[in-house]
């Protein structure tokens, strides 16, 4: 398997997984229950999580997570509110 990315926080991990899982996309989570037992700083590599995927999908899960990432980046906000 290969690493895709390590999200910023579990929303993030939240909705990738989500994405990948819609979309047919075999994927692991490095760490996943780990991170949860000691929140506040990653210290890399004790509690980051990763999602892996199999190098066959990773050009698929590569740009699903990247379109998701730029929206979110480029969405307008409104009242101080993204979204």
């Amino acid at each position: 398997m290969t690493k895709l990315l390590s999200p910023r926080d579990e929303a993030e991990l939240m909705v990738l997984t989500s994405l990948l899982e819609g979309s047919g996309i075999a994927f692991h989570v490095q760490n996943e229950f780990f991170g949860g037992l000691y929140p506040g700083l990653n210290i890399f590599p004790f509690n980051e999580r990763v999602i892996l995927v199999a190098e066959s999908d990773f050009a698929r899960a590569s740009l699903l997570a990247h379109d998701f990432l730029d929206a979110v980046v480029d969405a307008p906000e409104r009242d101080g509110h993204t979204g």
